[in-house]
């Protein structure tokens, strides 16, 4: 008797599977916990997913109300991912080694999306599996903000804390970015390079505080030309420059190089300037400002960067323009550039008939 009962439950199971009819919790075997974010800024919830069948369905939802919902993303196996608000929100499915993973990116969030998100699992329109999240979207003028700021060798190992806050729900994430780097109050890098230069966010108090950590590594410059070449004509403005990337700060400095007797260091004169702007987050950009291109500034030149680890060079080319070339500048030197422009033209066309 004990045997055929045996028997017949797992005939009803199996049948019941076939037509979806199981309500099975465990599909959806984990979500994000409660996020609270700054308006104006991004965040991910994340949907870890159990054993789905291939014929199911899954999908984000912000809860309106009772048996009120809005459809955000829908995923299946045959037809992949379909995202319903693209400005708004996008879905990501991928595969971990725990499993399925389900995401939700929320971008540039405002007070008006605030609210329970659900993750879902459907079978024939039929929910049977789901767990949902809070989130919070607070105002960013009465979140306390603190700033941290750090400099550590290449190659070392370091810990960035946010021990003086109180609370126990703790994450960190790297600003501009949506994914958890890590829970707790430290974060620990290991044999850090310049790619893990940036500025780290440890959120603590369901996000009524946060802390700002901005790691910097130290390495040698490196150059990048905006462009390598530049033409104009003789008589109307132009410049080139290069961002530098180093830390610690570096000295920058520009040279000639079409000179016979070799390089020359330039410095500011006349209608020559070497501006800088801002050293910020490891970064800089350094400009060489022709005022009056003349026959004499046609050339190469060199961008030189250095610091204590090391130097670096690039090197960019003012040349000839057979026509005036219109600079970016403030509205009133655009129109000023425009006016020579023009009167240029009608010289030109005036010789031409003389």
């Amino acid at each position: 008797m004990k045997l055929a009962s045996l028997f017949l439950l797992s005939v009803y199971l199996s049948l019941s599977d076939q037509i979806g009819d199981i309500k099975n919790l465990n599909l959806v075997s984990s979500i994000s916990p409660t996020q609270s974010v700054e308006e104006g800024s991004s965040v991910e919830l994340e949907c870890r997913l159990g054993n789905v069948p291939d014929r199911a369905e899954v999908a984000w939802v912000r809860i309106r109300g009772v048996e009120e919902v809005d459809y955000l993303s829908i995923y299946d196996k045959e037809d992949g991912q379909i995202d319903y608000e693209e400005e708004q929100a996008t879905s990501e499915m991928s595969e971990e080694e725990e499993g399925w993973v389900w995401r939700l990116i929320l971008s540039k969030v405002a007070t008006s999306v605030a609210g329970l998100y659900q993750c879902q699992v459907l079978i024939h329109d039929e929910v049977v599996s789901s767990r949902k999240v809070l989130l919070n979207v607070l105002d960013p003028n009465k979140v306390e903000h603190n700033t941290k700021f750090v400099i550590t060798k290449q190659g070392r190992n370091i810990t960035l804390d946010c021990t003086d806050f109180e609370g126990e729900d703790v994450n960190w994430k790297r600003l501009g970015e949506t994914t958890v780097v890590q829970n707790g109050k430290r974060l620990s890098l290991i044999r850090v390079d310049r790619s893990d230069s940036g500025i780290y966010v440890c959120s603590v108090s369901g996000g009524s505080k946060t802390m700002n950590v901005s790691l910097l590594v130290q390495h040698i410059p490196t150059i990048n030309p905006s462009k390598s070449i530049m033409s104009q004509f003789p008589g109307y403005p132009s410049s080139l420059s290069c961002e530098v990337t180093a830390v610690p700060v570096p000295a920058v400095s520009w040279y000639s190089l079409s000179s016979p007797l070799g390089p020359s260091l330039i410095k500011s004169h006349g209608d020559l300037s070497i501006t800088i702007d801002d050293y910020k987050d490891g970064r800089m950009t350094s400009s060489l400002v022709f005022y009056n291109v003349t026959q004499e500034d046609y050339g190469h030149y060199s961008c030189n960067a250095t610091n204590i680890l090391g130097q670096a060079s690039a090197t960019a080319k003012l040349v000839f323009s057979p026509i005036p070339v219109l600079t970016e500048s403030g509205s009133a030197t655009r129109h000023e550039q425009m006016y020579k422009i023009v009167m240029t033209f009608l010289v030109m066309i005036t010789m031409q008939f003389d």
